[in-house]
């Protein structure tokens, strides 16, 4: 789970650009001994920057085949809505399982 509270949008791309590395060599589930895929559940305080930081996904081609990894979500998001309904960040609607 990475918890954004500014907009820097370079700074979450950067950020999830690490995770995206660790995913393909698979690491995560090496390290926590799981036999499936893991995903990123990514919480903003500010809409602008969920919706600016998807976008910039969206526009990375690197991201592509990794898309149903990362799951978008703000602050106010998670107080209204249901926490297993969650985005991808070409925008089309996700559950977390």
């Amino acid at each position: 789970m990475e918890i954004y509270n500014n907009s820097e949008v370079r700074r979450v791309h950067n950020s999830l650009f690490a995770h995206l590395k660790a995913l393909k060599n698979g690491y995560p589930s090496k390290q926590f001994g799981i036999k499936y895929g893991s995903r990123v559940l990514c919480v903003f305080e500010m809409e602008h920057c969920k919706i600016n930081s998807m976008k910039r996904l969206s526009e990375d081609a690197r991201f592509a085949s990794a898309k149903k990894h990362f799951l978008f979500k703000s602050l106010q998001e998670l107080s209204i809505d249901s926490f297993f309904d969650w985005w991808l960040f070409d925008g089309t609607p996700a559950s977390l399982f």
